[in-house]
């Protein structure tokens, strides 16, 4: 009877980690999009709202309160907006916008030069690298190459953020080291990346071979157009376009997705998003696993295909998994197309694998 149970049990928290992961294909839409909303979860108001602020911080009481938080900002939401009924909050995704457009002189160890990709995740961590889910608060610090990740058990939180004891020493705490460095490959140089026909491109026609898993944004940077010119000039500064393919784990958190940027050498900060792309349109498509432990390996299968027009990013998360405990999104095949204009130059890429 015991036995049956336990596999009821797992059967049960497998269908609902599929409830929560799945999500329809995304359609094309323009990323400018805002849609007029109150920030508030659906079905509830001001004062139901279940996630609070302490501090500087977002804590969410449970991990479906969190799921459905993710979910509602996926849907449509204007996320700054989102982040104003919050009285006091910055997001990091606030934090690393206020820095790509201020130029300043980069002591390239600071939280802000954390580029950590998904919009998603940036809008419920805190500008000091902070989120409390039910009895766990998660502190986010840079560190060479990578991010370290406390989990902070809440009854030593007090103790962490007076400054009384340091992060690693608090009682329980854990330290977790994720992945978010730009990853140099393919290394394709400056030639476009050319298929047989273009015209006949399917963006989810994935070859034979399974790729290889990775962390951290893999793809590369761009210095010139399609007819091998130098991208045009601002005030004498260099200009590049970078392209990335994204698969990060945040501990409770993981996810894939694509993102397009350009970026302006600056005197003093270096390499800084301040400067705009004409027009930008990117298409992708990917499957593969979600892995849990203790729970049943989840297919899934995601495509988007999005543009927008006077912007220095495009970014979209495909797909994302979260759990009180480990989990990963793992791609089998995710190929990837975009093309951009820069006061009129193109620059397009196609990726199979």
């Amino acid at each position: 009877m015991k036995k049956t149970m336990h596999m009821i049990g797992a059967f049960g928290l497998a269908a609902i980690l599929l409830s929560a992961c799945n999500r329809e294909f995304i359609a094309e839409q323009p990323i400018s999009k805002v849609e007029d909303n109150t920030g508030y979860l659906p079905t509830t108001g001001p004062e139901q709202n279940p996630v609070s602020l302490k501090e500087d911080f977002l804590v969410f009481p449970n991990m479906n309160v969190f799921n459905a938080t993710i979910k509602a900002l996926q849907n449509g939401k204007d996320l700054a907006t989102w982040e104003k009924q919050f009285k006091g909050y910055e997001s990091f995704r606030s934090l690393r916008q206020k820095f790509e457009t201020a130029e300043i002189e980069n002591n390239g160890g600071s939280l802000e030069n954390m580029d950590m990709p998904d919009e998603y995740f940036k809008t419920i961590l805190s500008a000091n690298g902070r989120v409390q889910i039910a009895d766990t608060l998660y502190q986010f610090e840079p560190a060479k190459e990578k991010v370290i990740a406390y989990a902070i058990p809440v009854s030593q939180a007090d103790q962490v953020l007076t400054g009384k004891i340091p992060t690693a020493s608090a009682k329980g705490v854990v330290a977790y080291f994720p992945t978010i460095s730009l990853l140099p490959f393919p290394r394709w140089e400056d030639e476009p990346i050319r298929i047989n026909d273009p015209v006949n491109w399917n963006v989810c026609d994935f070859p034979n071979s399974f790729l290889m898993p990775w962390w951290g944004q893999k793809g590369g940077s761009i210095y010139h157009d399609d007819n091998g010119i130098e991208l045009p000039k601002d005030n004498g500064r260099r200009i590049r376009i970078d392209y990335h393919r994204w698969r990060v784990g945040y501990i409770f958190y993981s996810s894939i997705g694509i993102r397009v940027k350009i970026y302006k050498e600056t005197r003093l900060a270096g390499w800084l998003s301040n400067i705009r792309m004409d027009k930008v349109s990117m298409e992708a498509c990917t499957k593969g696993k979600i892995i849990t432990p203790g729970l049943f390996p989840v297919n899934f299968s995601e495509n988007a295909a999005i543009s927008a027009s006077n912007t220095n990013e495009l970014e979209r998360t495909l797909k994302w998994s979260s759990a009180p405990m480990h989990t990963e999104v793992v791609p089998e095949h995710f190929n990837f197309h975009f093309k951009a204009y820069f006061r009129t130059k193109p620059v397009e890429r196609y990726i199979r694998e």
